[in-house]
């Protein structure tokens, strides 16, 4: 994503309030376009459209979407590592042509592998046939959006990807209100997933268009997935180490069944949704300052080495990659340290206006934290991934999963006190991890790049 963040800095150049406004929104949308305004789009169908049917029907209708987005997310875990890799390399190598080969294997794997997955959604739930093949059709949409956005990095037109998640959340709530007031929960259903796949016409159109060449099946991709299996297992790892507690805390005594294999926890679930919306300023700051800063030293350390330039420069450019870690972590601590420390301020203040539990306020607190925490995780690993330590990625990201898991499981034996913080200690454990392997490599930058490339030969 490096390649985004220079372009959108540009943006902000002019340094004119309209310019870095048009920046931070462009920014914002690229960086957690489907997650905030998804979240954005079911909070005001919430708002108007929740009295055109009973309340139940409505709660059926959020959790299946939530389900869409959670597992869609984790299935497709396995390949967005792989596929941004080989992205890269066909960019490196100045292979534009393969790049719309590259999607359409993709999109056609990820359908299949969404189709095989989304089977419950289709037979088990106790919806209406409508609603059942409208659920299923939007888990494979939403599947291949997270695809696409792996494929923004090779876009340059960022007001047609800002347009397109505007453009097709407006749709889906306008198409969902209309709807459901003649339909019900099918036609809130249809309308919010004829507005989600306007987004992902809209996006494989720009996608598409900016490489001249046919989207015919390209076998390469899995040629090269078979080189990277661990980029399969940290995908995933990492994705559901996201969701582990929340589908510990659906299944448990504290989780309410909704239809069928549906259960969700309004307790933890709202107050952990609303924490992930104070992470979206961490984001648009890490994908235009934090990564292209990196990017740059990261970039002059291996052009000095294969200029084989003296030892003494090398050094120098090791110790400019080390400095700009600390820096950037520095910049996010900063960035979404302020917001964190201003949300649980007024976290009262926060829960009260959006008429959420009392109780709610004890696990949103401890979700501000373990979100800041994570923010910090995930620019580690992206920063290990720079240096293609995917061993150590491997056992971070399984970290993060396990211990999830682990300590939200005792959290839910401990009683509704201790909801959160099986997330923020996991998020804890994940960060010193990832911290000691990066600063290890660090050390020892000269000697392990070399090493890698003998061993590579």
């Amino acid at each position: 994503m490096a390649g985004i963040g220079f372009h959108l800095r540009k943006l902000f150049k002019p340094d004119t309030f309209i310019d870095n406004f048009r920046a931070v929104i462009y920014s914002g949308t690229i960086a957690s376009g489907p997650i905030f305004f998804s979240i954005i789009c079911l909070a005001l169908l919430g708002f108007f459209a929740k009295s055109q049917m009973q309340p139940q029907q409505f709660d059926v209708f959020t959790v299946t979407v939530v389900y869409i987005f959670a597992f869609s997310l984790i299935a497709t875990g396995t390949t967005q590592l792989v596929l941004s890799r080989y992205l890269s390399d066909l960019i490196y190598e100045k292979n534009y042509h393969a790049i719309a080969p590259a999607l359409s294997t993709a999109l056609v794997f990820t359908i299949f592998i969404q189709a095989i997955f989304g089977l419950p959604l289709l037979f088990a739930l106790h919806a209406e046939v409508f609603y059942r093949l409208t659920a299923f059709g939007l888990f494979i949409i939403v599947g291949c959006i997270w695809q696409l956005m792996v494929f923004l990095s090779a876009v340059k037109n960022f007001n047609s990807i800002v347009w397109a998640f505007f453009i097709g959340v407006l749709l889906s709530f306008i198409l969902g209100y209309v709807l459901a007031q003649n339909a019900g929960l099918s036609g809130l259903m249809h309308g919010y997933a004829l507005g989600q796949f306007t987004i992902f016409l809209v996006l494989l159109w720009r996608v598409v268009g900016e490489f001249n060449s046919p989207l015919r099946p390209a076998f390469a991709f899995f040629s090269f997935m078979k080189k990277l299996p661990a980029l399969l297992f940290i995908g995933l790892f990492y994705n559901l180490g996201i969701w582990i507690d929340k589908i510990l805390f659906w299944y448990s005594d504290v989780g309410e069944n909704i239809d069928a294999f549906l259960y969700a926890s309004s307790l933890y679930d709202n107050a952990m949704y609303l924490a992930y919306m104070t992470i979206i300023p961490s984001y648009t700051y890490f994908l235009v300052k934090v990564e292209t800063s990196f990017y740059s030293y990261f970039r002059s350390f291996f052009q000095t080495i294969l200029k084989k330039d003296a030892l003494q420069l090398i050094e120098e450019k090791k110790e400019a990659i080390a400095d700009s870690v600390r820096e950037s972590l520095l910049g996010l601590i900063k960035v979404q340290g302020l917001v964190t420390v201003l949300c649980l301020f007024y976290s009262d203040e926060i829960l009260v206006a959006l008429n959420m539990s009392h109780l709610s306020i004890l696990i949103f607190e401890k979700a501000l934290v373990a979100l800041f925490l994570q923010m910090l995780v995930l620019t580690l690993m992206i920063f290990m991934m720079y240096f293609d330590i995917r061993k150590e990625l491997l056992v971070v990201s399984g970290l993060f999963v396990f211990s999830n898991a682990i300590l939200s499981f005792l959290s839910l034996q401990m009683g509704i006190a201790f909801y959160g913080y099986g997330y923020l200690f996991a998020n804890f454990i994940t960060l010193s991890a990832a911290y000691w392997y990066l600063n290890e490599h660090l050390k020892n930058l000269e000697y392990n790049t070399f090493i890698s490339q003998v061993r590579q030969t």
